[in-house]
Protein backbone atom coordinates (compact mmCIF):
# COMPACT_ATOMS: atom_id res chain seq x y z
CA UNK A 1 0.00 0.00 0.00
CA UNK A 2 1.48 3.38 -0.97
CA UNK A 3 2.33 5.61 1.93
CA UNK A 4 3.47 9.18 2.33
CA UNK A 5 6.97 9.55 3.75
CA UNK A 6 6.87 13.07 5.17
CA UNK A 7 4.66 14.24 8.00
CA UNK A 8 3.94 17.48 6.13
CA UNK A 9 2.33 15.53 3.29
CA UNK A 10 0.45 13.21 5.67
CA UNK A 11 -1.17 16.22 7.32
CA UNK A 12 -2.02 17.67 3.91
CA UNK A 13 -3.65 14.38 2.86
CA UNK A 14 -5.69 14.25 6.06
CA UNK A 15 -6.91 17.80 5.46
CA UNK A 16 -7.91 16.97 1.84
CA UNK A 17 -9.53 13.61 2.63
CA UNK A 18 -13.13 13.19 1.47
CA UNK A 19 -15.82 10.57 2.17
CA UNK A 20 -15.58 9.36 -1.45
CA UNK A 21 -12.78 6.71 -1.63
CA UNK A 22 -11.91 6.99 -5.37
CA UNK A 23 -11.21 10.69 -4.94
CA UNK A 24 -9.03 9.90 -1.91
CA UNK A 25 -6.94 7.52 -4.03
CA UNK A 26 -6.45 10.24 -6.65
CA UNK A 27 -5.43 12.75 -4.00
CA UNK A 28 -3.03 10.22 -2.46
CA UNK A 29 -1.51 9.42 -5.86
CA UNK A 30 -0.88 13.06 -6.66
CA UNK A 31 0.58 13.71 -3.23
CA UNK A 32 2.93 10.72 -3.52
CA UNK A 33 4.21 12.01 -6.87
CA UNK A 34 4.62 15.56 -5.62
CA UNK A 35 6.26 14.33 -2.41
CA UNK A 36 8.88 12.35 -4.34
CA UNK A 37 9.73 15.37 -6.49
CA UNK A 38 9.89 17.52 -3.35
CA UNK A 39 12.29 15.07 -1.68
CA UNK A 40 14.49 14.96 -4.79
CA UNK A 41 14.63 18.76 -5.11
CA UNK A 42 15.35 19.36 -1.41
CA UNK A 43 18.04 16.66 -1.25
CA UNK A 44 19.72 17.93 -4.43
CA UNK A 45 19.70 21.48 -3.10
CA UNK A 46 21.13 20.33 0.23
CA UNK A 47 23.94 18.37 -1.43
CA UNK A 48 24.77 21.25 -3.80
CA UNK A 49 24.92 23.69 -0.89
CA UNK A 50 27.13 21.33 1.14
CA UNK A 51 29.52 20.87 -1.80
CA UNK A 52 29.67 24.62 -2.40
CA UNK A 53 30.39 25.29 1.29
CA UNK A 54 33.04 22.56 1.36
CA UNK A 55 34.80 23.91 -1.71
CA UNK A 56 34.91 27.44 -0.29
CA UNK A 57 36.41 26.14 2.98
CA UNK A 58 38.97 23.80 1.45
CA UNK A 59 39.77 25.78 -1.64
CA UNK A 60 43.50 25.93 -2.32
CA UNK A 61 44.56 29.42 -2.99
CA UNK A 62 46.86 28.74 -5.89
CA UNK A 63 48.90 31.47 -7.43
CA UNK A 64 50.23 31.44 -10.95
CA UNK A 65 53.93 30.60 -11.12
CA UNK A 66 56.30 33.51 -11.26
CA UNK A 67 58.39 33.42 -14.43
CA UNK A 68 61.77 35.12 -14.02
CA UNK A 69 63.97 36.06 -16.97
CA UNK A 70 67.64 36.24 -16.09
CA UNK A 71 70.32 38.46 -17.62
CA UNK A 72 71.98 35.53 -19.36
CA UNK A 73 68.74 34.80 -21.29
CA UNK A 74 67.61 31.82 -19.22
CA UNK A 75 64.16 31.58 -17.76
CA UNK A 76 63.22 30.11 -14.36
CA UNK A 77 59.90 29.40 -12.79
CA UNK A 78 59.48 30.49 -9.19
CA UNK A 79 61.80 32.36 -6.90
CA UNK A 80 65.36 31.07 -7.16
CA UNK A 81 67.94 32.59 -4.87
Amino acid sequence: MPRLKLERFRKLYKSLKTPWKPLNWLILGYLIGIEQRYIDIVSKQTVDTAIKDYLTEVEDKSYPPEIVKHEDGSISIGDIK
